[in-house]
């Protein structure tokens, strides 16, 4: 693969890892439901692979007539579950260090909500738990 094909597809996964981490900071009455979050962040999946496998391959993958479909209904028990995951463990984390330092955590300025901190924390374990590559083990040192 070229590095110009690279540079895109990289382009492709920051754009749809944005995408997500919007969608997912949006309060849960503006996404309607947790199902309007897996069906959204399916096909976003199912996007960043089409661009990451090529559309002939998806197409051989999925079936030639609505692929993209087939896959977001493939992809959106794993969405589920990662969603869930990720709320289990801001609640956890919520639970453990205490509101104002959860706020202070995760929320933009002193003055965020509860609300704003919590969709921030789920976005990024979403992110984490789909791409694990991005988040390696701090080893203490900041060199």
């Amino acid at each position: 693969m070229a590095s110009a094909d690279r540079a895109g597809v990289k382009v492709r996964y920051a754009i749809g890892g944005i995408a997500a981490a919007a969608l997912l900071a949006l309060p849960a009455g503006a996404a309607a439901s947790q199902g309007g979050q897996a069906n959204s962040l399916a096909g976003q999946q199912c996007a960043q692979e089409r661009a990451a496998i090529g559309k002939k391959a998806f197409r051989k993958r999925y079936g030639a007539k609505h692929a993209m479909r087939a896959c977001s209904k493939k992809a959106k028990g794993q969405a589920v579950a990662v969603l869930d995951t990720a709320n289990s463990d801001c609640q956890a984390e919520l639970a453990e260090i205490g509101v104002a330092d959860f706020i202070d955590e995760y929320g933009a300025d002193a003055t965020d909500t509860l609300e704003n901190a919590m969709a921030e924390c789920v976005a990024e374990d979403t992110a984490q738990i789909l791409d694990p590559g991005d988040y390696g083990e701090d080893d203490g040192s900041d060199a």
